[in-house]
Order: structure tokens, then sequence, then C-alpha cells
């Protein structure tokens, strides 16, 4: 049967459109992917606790006969129907039926899958930022302009151009305040 792919033009979704939040890294896991190369990088294995780490190695695998390009691709056709996509994970606690996730580094990687499914790296990080602060009518955050809150992480590298840079955390701010600064 051949697939069918939705029109270019939005004549098939309602009005306002919709947004969706794909959880790509919770349907990895699902799918019988883990996320060892993740715990395996020393961006993310200096910050997480051993039960996370060993998480992140660990699958769910509870749909293996999945097909991960075809959900990629179904993201791709709600982008290209105007549909807003957000980032998201789902993750909630490093329990064996939720194997594949930790918190933070789980966000990391589903910003480096939306990139694999084919929005660009700027896109990705807009689905992590503006584009939900816009969708929940967050209007104080999102975006980095005075007066807003600042809510800001300084990476080395350029996230634009190569989205693993996110993981590579030089300082963070919450609220205006500097949380952290990398040794």
């Amino acid at each position: 049967m051949p697939t069918r792919h939705p029109p270019a033009q939005n004549t098939w979704l309602p009005e306002p459109l919709p947004f969706v939040i794909p959880t790509l890294v919770t349907i990895s896991s699902a799918l019988g992917n883990d996320a060892s190369a993740l715990a395996g990088d020393k961006r993310v294995k200096s910050k997480l606790s051993k039960k996370w780490l060993t998480s992140l190695c660990r699958c769910m695998n509870v749909y293996p006969q999945g097909n991960l390009q075809e959900v990629m691709a179904t993201v791709m056709a709600l982008r290209t129907a105007g549909v807003d996509i957000l980032a998201g994970t789902d993750v909630s606690e490093p329990i064996p039926s939720l194997d594949g996730l930790a918190h933070g580094a789980s966000l990391h990687r589903e910003l480096q899958l939306l990139v694999f499914a084919g929005l660009t790296p700027l896109e990705a990080l807009r689905a992590a930022t503006s584009t939900p602060a816009r969708r929940f009518g967050l209007t104080d955050r999102g975006r980095i302009a005075t007066g807003l809150r600042a809510d800001l992480l300084l990476v080395d590298g350029d996230p634009t151009k190569t989205i693993s840079d996110t993981l590579s955390v030089r300082m963070v701010w919450r609220g205006g305040v500097c949380l952290r600064k990398s040794q």
C-alpha cells in the first residue's frame, strides 16, 4: 500500500492550527532505542547521578515493531502544514518502565532528534524556547530582549549550526540570576 502524505497546504487541519509536542526521545525509547551515547557523553556523564545514567542506557522497548523514521516523517509533515512543533520529553522519574530518559539531558536529545527529523537547529531551539512561550501566552520569556525574564544558557559552540552544542553549557541564569559557571 503506498504511503499517503498530507498536502503541502493546510487543507486538512482545523483553524487555529494546533501544536504538537512529539516527545521523540520517549517514542525512540519505546521503540527500543536507548540513549547510551548521550549517557556516555562527558558533558552529560559528569552532571547526572548513576541512577539517571543507568536509566539512559536502557530503553522501554514496548513497541519494537514501530518505525522512528515514520514518526519523524509525521513530525515533518505537520511542520510543513504549519503546525508548531514544541520540544518535550515526558520525563518523570528513573523507573524501569520509563527507561531511556533523564531530566535535562533528554531535552538535549529531543532537540537532536528534532534536527534528525528535518528541523533546522534554529527551529529545534525555537521549539524549546520562543514557540512554547508564544503558544502558552508566556509573553515575558522565550526570547532575549530588554525587560523579559532572563532564563538563559550560555554554551560553547554554536547550537544554531550544531545542535549538540547545547550540551556544552558554560553558564546558567534563571530569572536573571547566575546559577552556575562551568569550571
